[in-house]
């Protein structure tokens, strides 16, 4: 894995986790507004790297990196962590390692539960479909996409695609779909929070947020109306910068 740093090394630190097929600078505006207050921390998840072809394996070896990473640089305690979509699922396994002490748990639009093989198989079928025409340049593929990210990272976008590995996508999908949070995870120190929209693309974020309510009824759940998935991360950075800075501020 890569790691990208930013701003003072000695202030607390928020770790920033990007979504699946998302290039990690996503996370360009929160960099940018963050970084005189925190040291930020911006790990790409396996599979994902824009200048060289990589395989993901699983979300348990991805976060044994971040974890040795930031216990051998920082320490373990750790501000906040914000994890978007699949983003959300390494920061899930981060938590229930317990080798990291988080103060705030960040999710947005993260698969928190688990789905049946059916979906599984239609979720494989469609990215592998989706990623083989963006690296072909398949026209009306490529217009499709600037429904799913921003105009200022498109570029980066493409050039993930272009070294994603048919196995990053499998293990990715299968490592989603089989993926369930723990019920029991400590939380006395911890404030958890979950973001999602209602659109019909979020309707396994919608069971992962009632899910999560349940099993830990601290939990601030916050459903946006009408927003499709991840919307205002990507695309509504002031909706979300207005809601963060009420956790992080």
């Amino acid at each position: 894995m890569k790691f990208f740093e930013f701003g003072d090394k000695s202030k607390k630190i928020i770790i920033f986790i990007h979504g699946f097929q998302l290039p990690w600078q996503v996370w360009n505006k929160y960099i940018d507004y963050y970084k005189n207050d925190f040291h930020i921390i911006v790990p790409v998840i396996s599979g994902h790297a824009q200048e060289t072809k990589e395989n993901f394996i699983s979300f348990e070896k991805d976060a044994k990196e971040i974890e040795e990473y930031v216990i051998s640089n920082y320490g373990k305690e750790i501000f906040a962590i914000y994890g978007m979509s699949m983003g959300g699922v390494l920061t899930a396994v981060l938590w229930q390692n317990q080798k990291l002490h988080f103060e705030n748990i960040i999710f947005d639009g993260s698969p928190l539960v688990a789905v049946n093989s059916m979906v599984k198989k239609f979720m494989t079928k469609f990215y592998l479909n989706v990623t083989h025409k963006t690296q072909q340049r398949d026209e009306k593929t490529l217009k499709k996409a600037v429904g799913i990210i921003s105009k200022e990272n498109f570029d980066e976008f493409i050039q993930v695609l272009d070294n994603m590995s048919d196995e990053t996508i499998k293990n990715s999908i299968d490592g989603i779909a089989n993926f369930k949070l723990e019920k029991n995870i400590p939380t006395t120190d911890t404030k958890v929070f979950y973001f999602h929209g209602t659109s019909m693309n979020e309707m396994i974020a919608k069971k992962s947020g009632k899910y999560l309510k349940k099993y830990y009824p601290r939990a601030v759940v916050k459903c946006f109306k009408g927003k499709f998935h991840c919307e205002n991360v990507i695309f509504d950075h002031k909706i979300m910068l207005d809601e963060l800075d009420k956790i992080l501020k």
